[in-house]
């Protein structure tokens, strides 16, 4: 029952809200125009015939939270695994996927562990994210293995356009929590850099959850001229915290020490000033070292480095206004050194292809195919065609059919016998076929509303599994069917005054077994309600309800349905100075996003942010 009244309660909204637009049909919302994810170049978000959400700088600003994984749970596709407050594991998933089938990138850099394939969003610095583009479905044509589900991309901030900015922000809150960020940038001539820097800890809402954390980034860029651009990004970050463990065998002494290294550099040229052709080329190196305490006395340390090395070269070139292709070539080497899965390498060579096609005055079709070659289990094509109609009154129709893959993980392949468990050598690529369709419509300038079907048959699917030796083994066995509806309403009514609602009906079935895949839940539904900008106030309220989902394959224990309020507040003084303060679970529900791993009930976090 509790279901159905979401539904009706979201139908009857957007409903509601449609009428609203045709009222209030002067007012003017800003939308973001210009994306990266779809091509891995700058196109206009209306020309790209790809679903993606842009969450921007001044949204993150407005809604101060805590990480990257509070500003990803309120978009339709996304859905995040979450093991606690500040600095507990948190990864994404996005259409019934699971999170190393989701492909997240900093600035285009590939962050996803080649050790156990997800990203730990916890460790991702909010201070220096200018904006999030979040492309929902498969990317594997473009971007090769682990963008099954969808990619997210996460852009840093640029250098100041002219002189020098600064902002530093303060903030304090529940379980004795602080977060401080400094973000410093300088223009001079033809060189420019920026320089941010964080502090954050806890003392967490479990015993044994305390969180300590900093991190360091630096962007130099050197401009030659208006089409030569020289970029080098590197950082660092490191963490300790504590490991509570599940509630039902709480870990009061374990601790993980958490490392992070990076440097990318990129140079962006169009050696032609008269022709519309730009080279890209891109080398990059992560390092991640994760080191586990279990026990004190005696000491008893598992300790997990990965290094990846990276290469791009990318040619984006209009050959008419009716063709433009790009192509381009990856090359990776991965290295893995763990007193668990011993020392390990591969190397991962690939080459794509995207032609785009304006065949028509309103009929844009995008085919691609990208081929990858990996040193230790072969090849694989991942094709895709897309295809773009512009109807009249601003209404755009989207088809999109893919195919695409993930390679096994350094732990899928190689953990070692232990007497309970042991990787797998011989295993596949997980593979998928998926299909969409989508409609755009913009009532005016100031409402958008977007509504899409969706398909994917998944198979190889990768599966630990308990052998007739008693040892779990990862194995090619599964196949599953993940279909779903995503609808989303976006709306000014009234000067200052934004409305949006989101909802996501998901299917995800094991195809062999009819059962309900692991934490994906068939309602998802959010709502948010903000007023800014008047006076320098700003008032939000956020909602969102989350249907049941699964804990296990055979579907007999599962996550009860929850629904959490957020209220966020915010006061600007003449542009320069701003105070703010949020309240998260403001109905102080008892929940869990991961079974026997409780989230924070009603907590708060109020600072203040000065620019300069």
């Amino acid at each position: 029952m509790k279901n159905k009244i979401a539904v009706y309660l979201t139908i009857a909204s957007g409903l509601l809200l449609m009428v609203i637009s045709y009222v209030y049909a002067d007012l003017a919302m800003e939308l973001e125009d210009i994306v990266i994810t779809p091509s891995r170049a700058k196109e206009p978000s209306e020309e790209s015939g790809r679903l993606v959400d842009v969450i921007t700088a001044k949204d993150l600003q407005y809604l101060n939270l805590e990480d990257v994984s509070d500003v990803l749970k309120y978009t339709p596709a996304v859905k995040i695994n979450n093991y606690g407050a500040l600095g507990a594991q948190k990864t994404i998933t996005m259409r019934g996927s699971t999170a190393s089938q989701v492909l997240v990138l900093l600035d285009g850099r590939p962050l996803n562990s080649p050790r156990s394939g997800d990203v730990d969003l916890s460790t991702i610095p909010l201070e220096n994210i200018e904006r999030i583009e979040i492309m929902r479905g498969p990317g594997s044509s473009i971007y090769g293995s682990g963008a099954m589900g969808g990619v997210v991309n996460i852009v840093t901030k640029d250098i100041p356009e002219q002189g020098r900015e600064t902002e530093l922000s303060s903030s304090f809150g529940t379980f004795r929590t602080y977060q401080e960020q400094l973000s410093y940038g300088m223009k001079l001539k033809n060189f420019g850099y920026r320089i941010t820097a964080g502090y954050q800890s806890s003392e967490g809402h479990r015993d044994n959850a305390g969180y300590n954390a900093k991190d360091i980034n630096g962007k130099l860029v050197y401009e030659f001229n208006r089409k030569n651009k020289l970029t080098f990004n590197t950082g660092a970050y490191k963490d300790k915290a504590g490991t509570p463990g599940s509630i039902l065998s709480p870990d009061l002494n374990d601790k993980q020490l958490h490392r992070k290294n990076f440097f990318d550099l990129n140079w962006e040229v169009s050696p032609w000033q008269d022709k519309d052709f730009e080279i890209l080329s891109r080398l990059y190196q992560n390092y991640d070292r994760l080191e586990f305490i279990e026990t004190p006395e005696p000491l008893d340390k598992t300790t997990h480095a990965t290094k990846s090395l990276g290469a791009n070269l990318q040619f984006n070139q209009k050959i008419s206004p009716l063709y433009a292709v790009i192509y381009g070539f990856d090359w990776a080497q991965h290295f893995n050194d763990s007193t668990a899965t011993a020392k390990h390498e591969y190397v991962a060579r690939a080459g794509y292809l995207k032609n785009q096609l304006d065949l028509f005055k309103n009929f844009k079709i995008d085919l691609g195919v990208r081929l990858d070659d990996y040193s230790n289990f072969g090849s694989e094509i991942s094709p895709s065609a897309n295809f773009l109609y512009k109807l009249k009154g601003d209404l755009n129709l989207h088809l999109l059919i893919a195919r695409s893959f993930r390679a096994p993980t350094f732990n899928d392949l190689y953990w070692p016998a232990d007497g309970f468990s042991q990787g797998n050598p011989n295993l596949r690529p997980e593979k998928g076929v998926s299909a969409e369709f989508g409609i755009e419509k913009k009532f005016s300038e100031r409402m958008k509303f977007v509504l899409s079907y969706f398909r994917s048959d998944y198979d190889n699917l990768i599966k630990w599994q308990e052998d007739s030796d008693a040892i779990w083994r990862p194995k090619n066995i599964d196949s599953a069917v993940i279909n779903g509806i995503e609808q989303t309403v976006e709306m000014e009514p009234l000067e200052h005054l934004v409305l949006k609602i989101d909802y996501t009906y998901l299917r995800a079935k094991d195809e062999k077994t009819h059962k309900f895949l692991t934490y994906q839940p068939k309602h998802k539904s959010s709502l948010s309600v903000d007023y800014t900008g008047f006076k320098g106030y700003s008032l939000g309220l956020s909602g969102q309800f989350m249907d049941r989902s699964f804990h296990n394959a055979d579907n007999t224990i599962y996550l009860k349905r929850y629904y959490t309020l957020g209220l966020r507040f915010s006061k600007t003084l003449k542009e320069h100075l701003e105070f703010f303060c949020n309240i998260d679970n403001l109905l102080n529900k008892k929940y869990q996003s991961v079974r026997n791993y409780p989230l924070p009930g009603f907590s708060f976090r109020s600072g203040m942010r000065v620019k300069f």
